[in-house]
């Protein structure tokens, strides 16, 4: 099985050669994308250019953002990788949450407020989604380019498989260390408690070693399960449908880490804009041909 990587040679944002579905979903994909554009517009110049709110609270904001996230995967992953991942993430997600809102394992101890919408017991019914869109999304391509250089290919072995999911486990911490101090300690979205030392804006550092545990054995989980389902592309991947993950990973940079508290900028430079040279930089020479990742697996 081959992964290929059609248009190295960029000959437009379209790649050359697409069937109508493929088109479909392509265009499915940049809608929704364009939400989350409009999103982030609205957070840095809503008040200066009058923007209407998307209706639907957090469920108008979530749900187009996690449609983006099963299109992205089920163009460049297949539709069975994308549907797994999907209720895989809604239902993992929600476990872990549980387990820790009630033992204070593995995150450490807090409580949703009433922001993120009903809930289901104690947890939020969306926080699967937004794993899904704001962690898992951009987090597995990086990993895939910072490990091995290619954008699809994390390699064959159950070592590389393993080491990979490491990676993305600490990228996803990374990210949370720009969305906790937002939407946790300015926003109280979940409010941090019983915790016998908060020494990150309110937030212990458990939490983030909550998710090097969790989210290690899920991405390896998935990417056994991706092996198993021979993913490959539902269409042509080219430069800029590739970049789409790096341009999604840039914005929720911008967008959690600029209006959070003070510092946290700085800190979001190191966990999350340093990964993101580094992954353009692999996907870069990926696509002017200086690493053999073109043809994957």
């Amino acid at each position: 099985m081959k992964n290929t990587i059609l248009d190295k040679d960029n000959h437009g944002i379209i790649p050359p050669g697409m069937t109508a579905p493929q088109k479909l979903l392509l265009a499915a994909c940049s809608l929704f994308f364009l939400v989350f554009v409009y999103i982030f517009v609205k957070a840095f110049f809503g008040t200066s250019l009058h923007l209407p709110a998307i209706p639907g609270g957090p469920y108008g904001k979530v749900i187009p953002l996690a449609l983006f996230a099963f299109t992205y995967f089920a163009y460049t992953r297949g539709f069975k990788s994308a549907s797994f991942l999907a209720l895989f993430a809604l239902v993992y997600c929600w476990s872990i949450e549980e387990l820790s809102i009630h033992t204070g394992f593995p995150f450490g101890h807090y409580y949703y407020s009433d922001a993120l919408g009903y809930k289901l017991d104690v947890v939020p019914i969306l926080l699967g989604l937004n794993y899904f869109w704001v962690l898992m999304l951009p987090t597995f391509f990086l990993s895939n380019l910072i490990t091995q250089g290619s954008f699809l290919n994390y390699g064959k072995s159950w070592k590389t498989l393993l080491f990979t999911s490491f990676v993305t486990s600490i990228l996803i911490a990374g990210i949370d260390m720009a969305v906790d101090p937002l939407d946790a300690t300015k926003l109280s979205e979940w409010v941090w408690t019983k915790n016998s030392y908060t020494g990150y804006y309110g937030i212990p550092y458990s939490n983030y070693l909550g998710y090097i545990i969790t989210m290690t054995p899920a991405f390896f989980i998935y990417r056994l399960v991706e092996r198993k389902f021979g993913a490959k592309p539902f269409g042509p991947v080219n430069r800029y449908v590739a970049g789409l993950a790096l341009l999604s990973y840039l914005m929720t940079f911008m967008l959690y880490s600029l209006p959070a508290p003070s510092g946290v900028s700085l800190v979001a430079c190191f966990t999350m804009l340093f990964p993101l040279i580094l992954a353009y930089d692999k996907l870069n020479k990926l696509f002017s041909g200086q690493t053999t990742g073109l043809q994957e697996e």
